[in-house]
């Protein structure tokens, strides 16, 4: 009895340990009492400023916008080969191309979560959402990337929701949100799929610069 009630005890305490481990492990995730959403909606032609027109490329077809966001940040946007890539950020750069292999555009409006820091509501990511694919198979995917806190850290996509299939897939954004992209390291890890995962649904690439 003695043996059995020990094995028992030491069985307790090695879940403990290994759940204090996977605490430890997780994200660091941003407190619910902190967070909430300021919107964005954007008049691409007219409240963004024009940097890259894409030489001789056609129309609409390799430009790069500078867009203004809340508190002084900013919305990068490259359009190459009707590709899109974003970045947002407190300084107005471009990082490395990140992009679905397919055709893709954007929604004009851009949610920017934001946390406390410092005593001020500061953003720490976006949620976007994208259209990627050709016509009819078109996917609408809401994209969620860090913002860049200066102009030496990169802004990335931390993960990706395919809405065909997934319910409430904007309060499941913001969950990840909250959960995933505070200490997210762009480069380091790579976006993760959350909700519906299908066999069709778009997967993002990053381009690592040489």
């Amino acid at each position: 009895m003695t043996q059995t009630v020990s094995r028992a005890a030491t069985l307790r305490a090695i879940a403990i340990c290994a759940l204090a481990a996977l605490a430890l492990a997780a994200p660091r995730a941003a407190s619910a009492a902190e967070v909430d959403s300021v919107y964005r909606t954007y008049d691409w032609q007219n409240d963004c400023q024009l940097v890259d027109d894409g030489g001789d490329e056609p129309p609409g077809m390799g430009a790069k916008l500078i867009c203004p966001g809340p508190g002084g940040l900013y919305l990068m946007l490259a359009d190459s080969d009707a590709r899109i890539s974003l970045d947002y950020g407190a300084a107005p750069v471009f990082g490395p191309w990140e992009s679905f292999a397919s055709f893709s555009t954007v929604h004009d409006t851009v949610e920017w979560r934001r946390q406390r820091i410092n005593g001020r509501m500061q953003a720490f990511a976006t949620i976007h959402r994208w259209i990627v694919g050709p016509d009819p198979s078109k996917r609408e995917i809401l994209v969620i990337s860090t913002v860049a806190q200066d102009a030496n850290t990169e802004s990335c996509i931390v993960a990706y929701i395919d809405t065909t299939d997934t319910p409430n897939a904007n309060r499941l954004a913001r969950r990840v949100t909250d959960r995933h992209a505070p200490g997210f390291v762009c480069g380091n890890a790579r976006p993760r799929a959350f909700g519906y995962v299908g066999l069709d649904t778009p997967v993002p690439h990053r381009v690592t610069p040489h």
